[in-house]
């Protein structure tokens, strides 16, 4: 796509991971940073809302994942946090046709969007992935969800009693974006970006010891660091800086049309 940064080579000799603050990584979160060095990017979030249990934590604790003194960055927690992560209701068993129209409202990216809940369901790791990554990236997450939210009520008809029967290729890219996208923070000549995951189900595979694949990925300008909470922690004001440049990727209606603009890389060769 024209005016697309899109990333389609992977390094021969990936650059380290970021060196992380020293500070103890306790239980489950620990498990899961020693599983793959891959996990990086969210291990804040991992042991806010983890805690020192290695037990699967219920989704009432998912929304500690916003808060920032478990990484040691000396921040406060006063600002509310993006969206409350609530008990998802079981699916109703249709047969046939529903009687009622669709209510965009009441579809996920809706709720999201609208009333600021995450549906989420018990003991899901998909969905656990999904919290750690809205606790790291929550602009991106925000954007996301509302521009999949716009794109979703444009295509349904008042009084339709069914979703279309399938997605629009803009929909197609921001889905797996959100699934399976990684983001590649532009460097200079000689110096290669390393991939840092942004979709929850790769986090999800590679909490369930799946071996990392192919996957899509996308090249941003992060442009100048945003100062961390407390002037203390580079790589939360690293992330923080590629947190607000993907939304702005993702707020801008010209990008992110079609899958073909993420590239591919295997993620493989950096685990």
């Amino acid at each position: 796509m024209a005016g697309s940064r899109v990333a389609v080579a992977v390094a021969a000799a990936p650059p380290p991971a970021p060196a992380l603050a020293p500070v103890s990584c306790p239980g489950l979160a620990l498990l899961l940073l020693l599983r793959s060095p891959l996990f990086w990017p969210v291990l804040r979030a991992a042991r806010a809302a983890l805690g020192e249990s290695t037990a699967f934590p219920p989704v009432e604790r998912f929304g500690c994942v916003f808060l920032r003194e478990p990484y040691g960055a000396g921040g406060t927690d006063d600002e509310p946090p993006p969206v409350r992560f609530v008990v998802a209701a079981p699916r109703p068993r249709r047969r046939g046709r529903r009687k009622d129209a669709v209510d965009p409202r009441t579809l996920y990216d809706a709720r999201i969007t609208l009333d600021g809940v995450v549906p989420s369901r018990p003991g899901s790791w998909h969905d656990l992935m999904n919290a750690l990554v809205w606790g790291t990236f929550p602009r991106a997450k925000r954007a996301l969800h509302a521009r999949q939210h716009r794109a979703i009520s444009e295509r349904i008809e008042p009084g339709a009693r069914t979703l279309p029967p399938s997605r629009t290729r803009e929909l197609d890219a921001l889905a797996l974006l959100d699934e399976g996208g990684v983001v590649l923070p532009a460097r200079g000549a000689g110096d290669p970006a390393r991939p840092i995951i942004f979709g929850h189900a790769i986090y999800e595979s590679l909490a369930r010891g799946i071996a990392p694949a192919v996957v899509a990925a996308i090249e941003i300008d992060a442009g100048a660091r945003e100062r961390a909470p407390g002037g203390a922690d580079p790589v939360a004001a690293d992330l923080a800086a590629i947190d607000a440049a993907l939304a702005r990727v993702i707020d801008d209606p010209s990008r992110l049309q079609t899958p073909e603009e993420l590239g591919r890389i295997d993620l493989g060769a950096y685990a």
